[in-house]
């Protein structure tokens, strides 16, 4: 995994087919145990924490089955839970939409020779946006057990699967 990334990715090369790996997943999940949190729709699945286990930065782990060559690989990806990325993304829109106008405002007061304090706006919010990206580095930190607890639900799902990994 990358130092920091927003959205942690990994891939997992399979000795099968796409067909044959979507195939697979499909028959273990109709015989899987705790569907709860284990959700598959053809070649996409997502695996989520109990809400008991839940933080403000818990992650959720999605994936999906993609073809390279004559084999296919898993593609997961870890994000925040719904709710949360829609926040943050709400957050960093809002910032970068008051930079930018805060910005064109300073520059035409300083085109008309007033005083240009609509850079301050500007400045503000992209500080507060670079805030929310140490915040959300500081949260993926604090979150990395639970990346790991995830990543070992699918390996553990993959194995009952019976797929066989490329090395």
């Amino acid at each position: 995994m990358q130092w920091f990334s927003l959205r942690p990715t990994f891939e997992i090369q399979l000795m099968e087919s796409r067909q044959g790996a979507v195939e697979k997943i499909d028959r273990a999940y109709k015989v899987a145990e705790n569907k709860k949190f284990l959700l598959v729709f053809g070649e996409y699945g997502e695996l989520h924490l109990p809400p008991n286990e839940h933080r403000v930065w818990s992650p959720h782990l999605s994936f999906s089955i993609n073809q390279q060559g004559d084999h296919a690989f898993i593609l997961g990806r870890f994000a925040p839970r719904l709710e949360i990325w829609t926040f943050v993304w709400i957050c960093y829109m809002t910032f970068a939409f008051t930079a930018f106008f805060g910005f064109i405002f300073g520059f035409s007061q300083f085109m008309i020779g007033v005083n240009a304090w609509g850079n301050w706006i500007g400045l503000v919010a992209l500080l507060l946006w670079g805030t929310l990206i140490v915040v959300a580095h500081i949260g993926q930190q604090m979150s990395t057990d639970q990346m790991h607890a995830l990543q070992q639900q699918l390996d553990q799902f993959l194995g009952a699967a019976e797929l066989r990994r490329r090395e």
